[in-house]
């Protein structure tokens, strides 16, 4: 990658932040991670992310609200993780203004080439702004 991407991975479940901070640190990507929303806050200070993976079912109750903050507040893309799928699961990604979707537990090499795609689609979109 020509410019360093960086990810931060809103997870409180060790393994489930742990593996995708690897695959996409070994793809290029700066990788941070945080258990909680509060420690996001000081991650996104240090790190200056393009990109946050949040899960929506952080154990303080607010990931949802992290979300919503992350997209409209720090102008980053950000991926919602939970645990269903079908319309329920669209609306929560309406509600929060999310950008993704992923239904947990997730391949990581998908996570990698999901990232991969909202990198290009920024970029595509920068250049028609003419930036």
């Amino acid at each position: 990658m020509a410019d360093r991407i960086s990810v931060l991975i809103i997870e409180s479940e060790p393994n489930l932040r742990g593996k995708p901070a690897s695959a996409l640190t070994e793809a290029g990507f700066v990788v941070g991670s945080a258990p909680d929303y509060h420690e996001a806050l000081v991650a996104l200070e240090l790190l200056k992310p393009d990109i946050a993976i949040v899960d929506e079912a952080l154990p303080s109750g607010d990931g949802k609200l992290a979300c919503s903050e992350l997209r409209t507040g720090f102008d980053i893309r950000v991926i919602l993780l939970g645990g269903g799928s079908g319309d329920k699961a669209r609306m929560r990604v309406v509600e929060v203004e999310a950008d993704f979707y992923f239904e947990k537990p997730r391949d990581y090499r998908e996570t990698v080439a999901t990232v991969e795609d909202i990198v290009q689609c920024c970029r595509g979109m920068e250049m028609k702004e003419g930036h």
